[in-house]
């Protein structure tokens, strides 16, 4: 499971908090944190979207935010939703909630909070 980048998004594609765990330029993080929102449209039924190049794997948050994992094609999806629903629970417990305030308030621990969860080069940390 290779995870890219870890992110707390709004509807309109706008990153609150991002971690990227392989190298990656700030524009190819922006520009598919920009597309994100076009690919998943009002569709209800699925948590990941697939491009020719990476897996976006979401959670629907609260006040119209996404906790979003980009992940290579290539990576195990159901280690990538288990992934995903540890982080879920991490969030609001950092964040202190799931207002964007208080996401903003708190983005330096809940990147420290995704280093605990996810290794630099994006595996995830196994826990004992």
């Amino acid at each position: 499971m290779v995870v890219l980048s870890a992110s707390i998004c709004t509807r309109g594609g706008k990153a609150l908090v991002s971690r990227q765990f392989v190298e990656m330029n700030r524009l190819r993080v922006e520009g598919l944190l920009a597309a994100f929102p076009k690919l998943v449209g009002h569709a209800k039924q699925h948590t990941f979207v697939e491009t020719d190049s990476v897996r976006y794997i979401y959670q629907p948050l609260e006040n119209q935010m996404f906790l979003l994992l980009i992940t290579t094609k290539g990576s195990n999806i159901v280690e990538d939703l288990g992934t995903l629903r540890l982080l879920a629970k991490v969030v609001p417990e950092v964040a202190g909630g799931l207002q964007e305030h208080h996401i903003n308030d708190s983005a330096f621990d809940l990147i420290f909070a995704f280093d605990e969860v996810l290794t630099a080069g994006g595996y995830k940390e196994e826990a004992s």
